[in-house]
């Protein structure tokens, strides 16, 4: 791919937070056009095309690695049922694919006492108890209306925390 290319850019989950790659959905074209599957193995290699244009720290390569896998899962899934690949939705906001819109609430873990408002408050299935069941986490950010940040504003503890509405302006511009 010629550096001149511009490069597709999403918004996946690795670990607990979302990251913007760019160069994905190249990345999963070519390694379905060369018929391989999603398997564990496959992890190194995704790790080595992804940081072609994207840093990855090496302090959390697992992490990345189990996120890039379970996306590439998902493509190949698409892919082989004959469905149109486009990432975890097909939904746009503004014309703009959702899972290119960082727009998704970030939970500060030291300040959440796992009260549940926002659980009961959001319908979207945004947030889940941990494990644990003592914090709140965020388990489908991409559900999150773009906008939204009524949760947040009924948090007692102010644990729940949203990107600058200036970077949804930002977008519009674009």
């Amino acid at each position: 791919m010629g550096s001149s290319e511009k490069l597709s850019y999403r918004q996946i989950r690795v670990g607990r937070f979302m990251s913007g790659i760019r160069g994905l959905d190249e990345i999963f074209a070519a390694l379905y056009g060369e018929r391989r599957a999603p398997e564990p193995s496959l992890q190194e290699e995704l790790l080595r095309r992804v940081r072609v244009h994207n840093y990855v720290p090496a302090s959390s390569e697992g992490e990345y690695a189990a996120a890039f896998l379970k996306e590439y899962e998902r493509f190949y899934r698409q892919k082989e049922g004959g469905e149109e690949a486009g990432g975890p939705s097909q939904a746009t906001w503004q014309g703009i694919p959702r899972h290119q819109v960082p727009w998704f609430p970030t939970i500060a873990e030291d300040l959440c006492d796992g009260c549940g408002r926002c659980l009961e408050f959001c319908s979207y299935g945004v947030f889940a108890l941990t494990d644990s069941g003592e914090v709140v986490e965020v388990v489908e950010p991409l559900n999150c209306v773009v906008g939204c940040d009524a949760c947040a504003r009924i948090c007692p503890r102010r644990a729940i925390i949203f990107p600058s509405r200036s970077t949804l302006r930002q977008m519009r511009r674009m």
